[in-house]
C-alpha cells in the first residue's frame, strides 16, 4: 500500500455476517411459503383463484431470493469484496478526501458505483384521537453518488474518487459510510459499506 493512502478501510457488517442475515431470511421466507404453496396445492379444489394466482407469484418471488443467495455465496465464497483505501483516517464537515476503489474481479462486474452515506435517527410524530405517538426510524438523510463506471478489464480493476463532506452535518448524529455497489453480471447488487470516521468540528 502507497503511504499516499495510508488508510484501509473495513467492511462493517463483514461480508460473512452480512450473508449469515440473508441467508437466515431466505430460509425463513422458503419454509413459510413451501408449507403455504403445499397447502394450497393440496387443498386447490377448494381454494379460490386469485389465492392460487397469489401463491405463484410468491414461488416466483421465493425462487428469485433463493437466486440472490446462491450468488451472495459465490461471491463471499471468493471474497467478492472491493479494497477501499483513504488517504486520511479521520474527516471533519468540509473536508475532502481521495480515496482509491480497487475491485479483485472486475471480469464478474457489470456496474460499480460509490456512494457517500448518512445515516440517522429520524423523529415523526402523528395525532391519533387525543394523543400524540411518536415515531423513530433509522434511515439515510444524505446520499451522493460519487462514481458509477462499467469496468471492462480482467482481474483487478482500480478507481480513483474524491470524497466530499458537506460544510455542516445534515442532523444530529449523523453516520457516514461509503457504499460500493457492484452489480454483477449474472445478475443481482451486492451491497458493500465502508464506514468513515468523521469528527464532529467543522474543519
Amino acid at each position: 500500500m502507497s503511504s499516499e493512502f495510508a488508510v484501509r478501510l473495513s467492511r462493517r457488517p463483514s461480508i460473512w455476517s452480512d450473508f449469515r442475515g440473508r441467508l437466515l431470511f431466505a430460509l425463513i421466507w422458503t419454509a413459510g411459503l413451501g408449507v403455504l404453496s403445499w397447502l394450497a396445492w393440496t387443498r386447490r379444489a377448494g381454494t379460490p383463484d386469485f389465492a392460487i394466482a397469489l401463491v405463484v407469484i410468491f414461488d416466483l418471488i421465493t425462487f428469485a431470493v433463493l437466486r440472490d443467495i446462491a450468488v451472495c455465496f459465490w461471491c463471499t465464497l471468493h471474497g467478492c469484496e472491493p479494497r477501499v483505501e483513504i488517504d486520511h483516517e479521520a474527516l471533519s464537515y468540509g473536508e475532502s478526501a481521495s480515496v482509491r476503489v480497487t475491485e479483485p474481479h472486475a471480469e464478474s462486474i457489470a456496474e460499480l458505483a460509490v456512494k457517500l452515506v448518512g445515516e440517522c435517527w429520524s423523529k415523526s410524530m402523528t395525532d391519533v384521537s387525543r394523543f400524540r405517538r411518536t415515531e423513530r426510524a433509522y434511515s439515510r438523510c444524505y446520499e451522493q453518488e460519487l462514481l458509477r463506471v462499467a469496468p471492462d478489464s480482467r482481474g483487478p480493476a482500480t478507481q480513483m474518487v474524491t470524497v466530499q463532506l458537506p460544510k455542516s452535518a445534515p442532523a444530529d448524529d449523523v453516520c457516514w459510510t461509503l457504499v460500493i455497489d457492484s452489480r454483477l453480471k449474472e445478475g443481482g447488487v451486492v451491497e458493500h459499506p465502508f464506514p468513515l470516521h468523521v469528527r464532529e468540528t467543522i474543519a
